[in-house]
C-alpha cells in the first residue's frame, strides 16, 4: 500500500502525516507531533534547527517503500534568505515580529495601499512578504518555509505558487513575479526563483531509494481547499481553526473596489483555481476561554447549549480581542461599551462567542455573494472547527443553508490527495474530493429557526455600527 507522507506546519505546532489510498478508500494516521517555538528575544523567529529535526524524527519512524512521496504545507508569507551556497544567512523571522510595524505608512510614500491591492490582489497587512522585506538587512534569494524544507529534503530548489501568491509580490493574472513592482518598492536586490504550479514532482528525498519529493500546494489553506467534498462548481468553505478562512473557488481573481472594501484576498490554489477569501477570527477567543476558566470543549458547548440565546452580541475581529490575555473581562467590557445586556453565566458568554462567530460568517457570506455576483446552497466547514456541533449548527442557522462538516484533517488530507494525483493514482481533483466525500467523518447540519436567526442578525448588524 504506497503512502503520501503529509508534512503539516502551522505556528504553533507541525506534524508528519501518513495517508493510504486502498481500493478507493482514504485512511490517515499521525506519525510525529510536535510544537512549534518561537525563539523569542529582541525578535521573534522560528526554530528552523528544531523544525527540520523535528520532521526528521518523525520520517524515521517510516518504513518507505518505493513509490511513496512527501509533500509539505505551512503557514504564509514567512521565507528564509540564502546565499549563493544555499546556506541560510539568518534564523527566519516570525510575521509576528515587530520590524514591520508601521510599514505599510513607510511603503505609502512610493506606492498606496490601494494601487498594491489593485496590483495583487492581496489583502495589505504589514506581515505580507513584501513589507518583511523592505525590513530585511541581508540581501539574498528568498526561499518561503515550505520551499526550504522541501529543497533540505531533496536538494532542489524551487518556488511553488500557492505559498508565492500570499507574498504580495505575484501578479495574479500571469501568477508571476512582479518585476516591476519588486523595483518599485526597492527589493531588486533580492533573489526570486520562478514560481511554479503546484503538484509537481521535483527530485527523490535524499534519505529514500524511489521517495519521491512534490511540490505540493506550499500554503496550507490551498492545501485544505482541495480536500474540501463538494461536487458543485461553485461552493463556500470555512476553513476554521485559530483562524478562519472563508471564501470560494473562481476562475480568475477578484479584484474590485467592493472586495478591497471588503478586505478579500486572491490567492492562487491547485489545478489553477483562484481563492477568494477573506482572514476571519476563528476559534482564538473559545481558546482563549478555555484556558483562562479551565474549561474542556465538550463543557463549553453543553454550558452554551443550556444558556438563553442571543443575550448580546461581540465584533470577534475587534482589536479588544487579538492578544492573549483576560479574555472574559475583555468580552464583558466589550458588551458594557455596547449597551448590551450583560451575561449572568459562563455559558452565556460561550454561547455568545459562537452566535457572534455565526453572525459573522453570515457578514462574510453576504459580501462574498455581492462580489461574485453568485448564490450559494450550502457551505464546507472544515479544519478543527468542523468538530464543533454547537458552531456548525449555529452558522447553518445563521446563513439558512446546510453546512457540510468535514474532514478535520482537510489540510494533511489535501496535502496528500495532490501527491496521489501527482503520481497518477487519483485523475482529477473531481474525483480526490469524492473521496473526501466518502469519509465517514463527512455530515450535514441543516438550519433550525432561520426566521429567529434573521431578528437577530438584523440587531447584531445594528450592534457593529456602535
Amino acid at each position: 500500500m504506497k503512502k503520501a507522507i503529509a508534512i503539516d506546519l502551522g505556528a504553533s505546532s507541525g506534524r508528519v502525516i501518513s495517508v493510504t489510498l486502498s481500493e478507493g478508500t482514504l485512511s490517515l494516521d499521525v506519525i510525529h507531533r510536535f510544537d512549534n517555538y518561537l525563539i523569542e528575544g529582541d525578535t521573534l523567529r522560528w526554530n528552523l534547527d528544531r523544525i527540520e529535526n523535528e520532521i526528521g524524527a518523525g520520517l524515521e519512524k517510516i518504513s518507505f517503500c518505493a513509490g511513496d512521496s512527501i509533500s509539505v504545507d505551512t503557514w504564509g508569507v514567512d521565507y528564509v534568505l540564502l546565499d549563493a551556497d544555499g546556506s541560510v544567512f539568518n534564523t527566519p523571522f516570525c510575521y509576528r515580529d515587530e520590524r514591520t510595524d508601521g510599514a505599510i505608512q513607510k511603503a505609502e510614500k512610493i506606492i498606496s495601499a490601494k494601487e498594491l491591492y489593485m496590483r495583487t490582489g492581496i489583502e495589505v497587512l504589514e506581515i505580507n512578504t513584501l513589507f518583511q522585506l523592505m525590513a530585511e538587512q541581508q540581501r539574498g534569494l528568498v526561499m518561503f518555509i515550505p520551499d526550504y524544507i522541501l529543497f533540505r529534503l531533496s536538494g532542489i530548489m524551487n518556488t511553488e505558487i500557492s505559498i508565492a501568491s500570499t507574498s504580495g509580490l505575484i501578479n495574479p493574472h500571469t501568477r508571476s513575479w512582479d518585476t516591476d513592482l519588486i523595483h518599485i518598492l526597492g527589493l531588486s536586490d533580492f533573489s526570486f526563483l520562478p514560481a511554479k504550479a503546484s503538484g509537481k514532482r521535483i527530485g527523490e528525498y535524499k534519505h529514500g531509494s524511489s521517495v519521491s519529493i512534490i511540490s505540493g500546494c506550499g500554503h496550507d489553506t490551498e492545501a485544505a481547499a482541495v480536500a474540501i467534498p463538494s461536487e458543485k462548481q461553485d461552493f463556500l468553505f470555512l476553513s476554521c481553526g485559530t483562524w478562519s478562512l472563508m471564501g470560494t473557488e473562481t476562475d480568475s481573481p477578484i479584484i474590485t473596489e467592493l472586495s478591497k472594501e471588503s478586505a478579500f484576498t486572491n490567492e492562487t490554489g491547485f489545478d489553477g483555481k483562484n481563492l477568494f477569501m477573506k482572514n476571519i477570527t476563528g476559534l482564538w477567543i473559545l481558546q482563549c476561554l478555555k484556558k483562562e476558566l479551565k474549561k474542556s470543549y465538550d463543557e463549553m458547548e453543553e454550558e452554551a447549549a443550556a444558556s438563553a440565546p442571543f443575550i448580546a452580541f461581540i465584533d470577534t475581529d475587534a482589536p479588544i480581542f487579538k492578544a492573549p490575555g483576560p479574555m472574559k473581562e475583555r468580552i464583558l467590557s466589550y458588551i458594557r461599551d455596547t449597551d448590551q445586556k450583560i451575561p449572568a453565566s459562563d455559558g452565556e458568554i460561550f454561547r455568545l462567542v459562537n452566535e457572534s462567530l455565526a453572525m459573522k460568517y453570515r457578514l462574510t457570506r453576504d459580501k462574498i455573494e455581492q462580489c461574485t455576483g453568485k448564490h450559494y446552497e450550502e457551505i464546507h466547514i472544515v479544519g478543527g472547527g468542523s468538530k464543533s456541533a454547537l458552531l456548525c449548527s449555529f452558522t447553518s442557522s445563521s446563513l439558512a443553508i446546510p453546512v457540510i462538516a468535514g474532514p478535520v484533517e482537510a489540510t494533511a488530507y489535501g496535502n496528500a490527495l495532490i501527491q496521489f494525483m501527482t503520481r497518477g493514482e487519483i485523475p482529477s481533483l473531481k474525483e480526490a474530493r469524492k473521496l473526501v466525500s466518502e469519509l465517514s467523518e463527512i455530515r450535514t447540519v441543516e438550519p433550525d429557526n432561520a426566521t429567529v436567526w434573521d431578528e437577530a442578525y438584523n440587531r447584531y448588524k445594528r450592534i457593529m455600527t456602535r
